[in-house]
This record gives C-alpha cells, structure tokens and sequence, in this order.
C-alpha cells in the first residue's frame, strides 16, 4: 500500500520546533547553562503552543485518543495537558544538548537490558534497532559512550537531520555515530547497510513515521484506530537478514531510561500477495503494541505533532 497523501505529510509540515527558537534556546544553555535555559524555554514553547494549530491539535487529539484508552491516566485532551506537551518536548531539548555534547553522565543512565546489547557485540553480529519518537533517541549516545566499539548508524531524514546540525553548530555526534541520510532504500544505500551489519554495526531507525517519498506504508491500530507505519524497518530486516530490536530512550524522573527489547531474531518477509501483506501488517501491529505501552507509561513523551490518523487511504 503506497501513500499518496502529501498534503498533510509531516514532512510537509513545519515541526513545532522551529529552528529560529531552537537556535536561541541552544545559545541559552551554551552560555548560561540549565537553569537560564529553563526560563527562557517557557516563552518560547508558550509562543508555539499559540501559534502551532496543525500541531497543537494534533497534541490534543493523541492525548484524547490516549485518555480514552487508558482511563485512569485521567487525560482528555485539554488545552493545559497539550501545554505540558509542548513543555516536555521542549525540555527534550535540553536532553539533545547534552547527549550531542558528549556530557551524559553515566550513573544517571538506566539500561536494565544491557546484557542484550553486550551478547551481540560479543558475536559481533550486527542488528536493527528500532526506535520511535517518544522521549529523545539522541540519548543513543549514552548507549555509544559505554563501550567506545558501539557503532550506531541513525538513519534519519535529510531535512531534519542537517537542521538539528546546523543548530549545534555543525557536530556530527561523537567518533561512534553516525547520521545516515536516507529517503529511500535503493541498491546503493542497501549494499552499504549490510556491510555495516557484517561489521557488527547497528541500525537505528524510527518506526512511527511514513516515508518521505517512494516509500511502502501498511495500516495497524493504535490509540483505537487504524494509524499508517512504514513497511521499511521490516523489509530492511528482512533483505539484511539480522535480528530486529526495539530501542526507546527517555528521561525518567530525572534520569535517563534506555528500553532494549527483542522484536525478531528473524524476518523473512514471504514474496508473495496476500502473504506479504499481512505479515508487515502483523509486525506493524507489534511494533504499535510496544510504542502505544510506552505512550501509556509517559503519556507526554511521545512527539510527533501532524495529524497522526489523517489516513492517505
């Protein structure tokens, strides 16, 4: 099933960070550090809530959609629970900073599943680590600094992704990742993932957002209905033929949280309709199981402000 809605594509859309405030608030933290960030972080997300209908709409409908899900997290999708959504993603920014800036300190990081991570560069067997955009996937880094082998190669969206270095000052994170600017999977880029994979090096892709262009997208239910995720964390497992994790980072309570998880020792996508099909639909429906159990578990960590169940279809 391709995708044929550009109109509300949200790469189409401007992201309520716009890059204007984003530079500044950077500049804030640089030179005066985190507390005068903070102060100056609420005007600037105040004037985005105001301004941002597209988004701040989109805030209200994912937290309704999540309130009317799970009841006792008492949400309904109000003005004040949108605010305090646009303030936690605001306060993520803080976190990119200081993960970019090579200044996680170790003891504030939790990974309960590091064991997973060092069998596998034991094997020096590479793998798929599939993320999402709740909490801050830059906290990859703090995955990075533990062991300096750890190589992640972030597959990212041109745009975003020269934007975001632009505003640090042209970094490209630290000697282990890597920013791989990707649109669309062709021969060329395929070739170079799996020799990255033999090496023993790691993927990190995001699962809830539809391609940019030329891509695949298959529908699953998330939040109550039927939302689209992209066939292509799939389809790259199974063509590299390695195993698939799941990888959420966030800040908790102050610190920070890694969440590594097995999907799939194995993918093997079948080559024909309509087996095809309902595979990718059933590991999409996996993938939006796990990210709709951590929308649950920090409600105001999941960020993608376009209008998330505008089907194409």
């Amino acid at each position: 099933m391709k995708s044929a809605n550009t109109g509300r594509h949200w790469a189409s859309l401007q992201e309520t960070s716009a890059i204007l405030g984003i530079r500044i608030l950077v500049w804030v933290y640089r030179l005066c550090g985190r507390w005068v960030f903070r102060l100056f972080l609420r005007p600037v997300v105040t004037y985005y809530f105001l301004s941002g209908r597209i988004a701040r709409n989109a805030s209200r409908e994912y937290l309704r959609r999540l309130g009317q899900s799970y009841p006792e997290l008492g949400l309904s999708g109000g003005w004040w629970e949108s605010y305090r959504h646009f303030l936690s993603f605001g306060e993520t920014l803080l976190d990119k900073i200081i993960a970019w800036t090579g200044s996680i300190n170790p003891d504030q990081v939790d990974f309960p599943n590091r064991k997973l991570l060092l069998d596998l560069l034991e094997q020096k067997r590479g793998a798929i680590l599939l993320s999402g955009h709740i909490g801050n996937l830059e906290l990859c880094q703090a995955i990075a600094d533990m062991r300096g082998h750890i190589h992640l190669n972030i597959l990212v969206h041109t745009k975003h992704a020269e934007k975001f270095n632009r505003l640090l000052g042209g970094s490209k994170g630290s000697a282990t990742i890597q920013l791989i600017q990707v649109t669309e999977l062709n021969p060329t880029v395929a070739i170079e993932l799996q020799q990255k994979i033999d090496q023993g090096e790691f993927l990190v892709l995001v699962g809830d957002r539809i391609p940019v262009s030329g891509g695949r997208i298959v529908q699953a239910d998330f939040l109550g209905n039927k939302a689209e995720f992209p066939q292509g964390p799939y389809l790259l497992a199974s063509l590299l033929r390695c195993p698939i994790y799941t990888l959420f980072c966030f800040n908790e309570d102050g610190r920070f949280h890694i969440d590594l998880e097995l999907f799939a020792e194995s993918i093997r996508i079948p080559r024909t309709e309509p087996q095809r099909l309902q595979m990718l639909e059933t590991l999409a429906r996996r993938y939006a199981e796990r990210l709709e159990a951590h929308c649950r578990a920090t409600p105001f960590q999941w960020f993608n402000f376009y209008p998330y169940w505008n089907l194409s279809t």
